[in-house]
C-alpha cells in the first residue's frame, strides 16, 4: 500500500509517517519544505500546479495539511484549508485514489469562527468527492511530547511551578493524545466507509484548571490554593472585543483569543471508538510522566546547544 501524507512534518504527521512505515506503507509526504523522513513531493497547497502528479499510485491519502491557527486571517482559512483541500481532492480522483482521509478539528463542532467554517466547508468536500471509502475525524485537542501552543505554554508555567489562578470551573475542553489519534488513523485504513463525521477524544472533560493542575502534578507540584472569578475573563473578553472593533484589528485579549476559559468544546462520542473496535490508552494524567520526561530532555538539549554555541 502506498499513502501520501499531506502535512508530513507537521505535529501529527511527524508521528503517522514512522507507524505508516513500521507497519509496510510505502510514505509519500507533501508539504513546501522537504524532509529526508520518506519520499517527498514538494507542493503548496495554494498553488495548483504543484500538486500535479502528487497522487500518481497513491492508494490512500491522509490529509492533515492546513492552517491550524485560529487566529489567521480569513482568507488563509478559504485559500489553504478550502481552496487547497478542493485542489487536493481534484489531484486524488485524476489518480484513481481509493480511500481518503481528513483530519478536521472538534472546533468544525463547537465553533463558528474562521477556522471552524473553513473546517466544516472542508469536510463537506471531502464526503462529496465520491471516493469508494472517506473518512473525516474530528480531534479534540491533540497533545503529546514536542506539541505546541497554549497546551506548551500551560506546561512551561507548571514546570516552573508558577501558581496561575485559573478559574475553576467553567469552559469544558476535549483531548486526545498524538498517539491515540495515529492510531485510529491507521485502522481506518481497514474500514469500507466512515459516513458521518468522527469525533475522536478521550471522553473525558476538563477543565482549564484541571488541565493545569495535571501539569503541575506532573512535575511535583501541589494544587493551587486560590482563582481568579470566571467573571473577569468574561469582563476582559468583552473589552477585547470592543478594541477589536474600534480599531479593526484583533486585539490578544478578545473572546476568540480567550475562547479556553469562556466557551467549551467538548464530546464524549465514543462511535470512532466502538466502530474501530478501539479504546483510547492514554489520559492527560496518565500521559504526563512522558510529557515531563520529553520537555526535561528538550531544556537539557536546548541548554547544551546554548552552551556549546557560546563557546570560543
Amino acid at each position: 500500500m502506498r499513502a501520501l501524507v499531506t502535512g508530513a512534518t507537521g505535529f501529527i504527521g511527524q508521528a503517522l509517517v514512522p507507524v505508516l512505515d513500521a507497519a509496510g506503507v510505502t510514505v509519500r509526504g507533501l508539504g513546501r519544505t522537504a524532509s529526508t523522513k520518506c519520499e517527498w513531493w514538494c507542493a503548496d497547497l495554494t498553488r495548483t500546479e504543484s500538486l500535479r502528479g502528487a497522487c500518481a499510485d497513491i492508494d490512500v491519502v491522509f490529509h492533515l495539511a492546513g492552517v491550524a491557527h485560529t487566529r489567521a486571517r480569513g482568507s488563509e482559512h478559504a485559500e489553504v484549508t478550502v481552496a487547497g483541500t478542493h485542489a487536493l481532492l481534484a489531484e486524488a480522483r485524476s489518480a484513481g485514489v481509493r480511500r481518503f482521509v481528513f483530519v478536521s478539528s472538534i472546533k468544525a463542532l463547537c465553533s463558528d469562527d474562521e477556522y471552524a467554517r473553513s473546517r466544516r466547508a472542508a469536510e463537506e468536500l471531502v464526503r462529496a468527492a465520491g471516493f469508494p471509502m472517506t473518512a473525516v475525524v474530528r480531534p479534540g485537542l491533540v497533545y503529546g511530547p514536542g506539541m505546541k501552543g497554549n497546551l506548551a505554554r500551560l506546561l512551561n508555567f507548571a514546570a516552573r511551578g508558577w501558581p496561575l489562578p485559573v478559574p475553576r470551573g467553567g469552559a469544558l475542553r476535549s483531548l486526545i493524545h498524538r498517539d491515540d489519534l495515529v492510531r485510529v488513523l491507521i485502522a481506518l485504513i481497514e474500514t469500507s466507509t466512515a459516513p458521518v463525521p468522527y469525533t475522536l477524544t478521550d471522553g473525558r472533560a476538563y477543565t482549564l484548571r484541571a488541565i493545569y493542575e495535571d501539569m503541575r502534578a506532573g512535575f511535583g507540584y501541589g494544587p493551587v490554593p486560590y482563582a481568579l472569578p470566571p467573571a473577569f475573563f468574561e469582563s476582559i473578553a468583552r473589552f477585547g472585543d470592543r478594541v477589536a472593533r474600534w480599531t479593526a484589528h484583533s486585539c490578544p485579549w478578545d473572546s476568540q483569543a480567550l475562547a479556553p476559559f469562556l466557551q467549551s468544546c467538548f464530546s464524549d462520542e465514543r462511535r470512532v471508538w466502538d466502530d474501530l473496535g478501539l479504546n483510547p490508552h492514554y489520559s492527560l494524567a496518565s500521559a504526563m510522566p512522558e510529557l515531563v520526561r520529553a520537555y526535561q530532555e528538550a531544556r537539557s538539549a536546548g541548554a547544551a546547544a546554548q552552551t556549546t554555541g557560546s563557546r570560543p
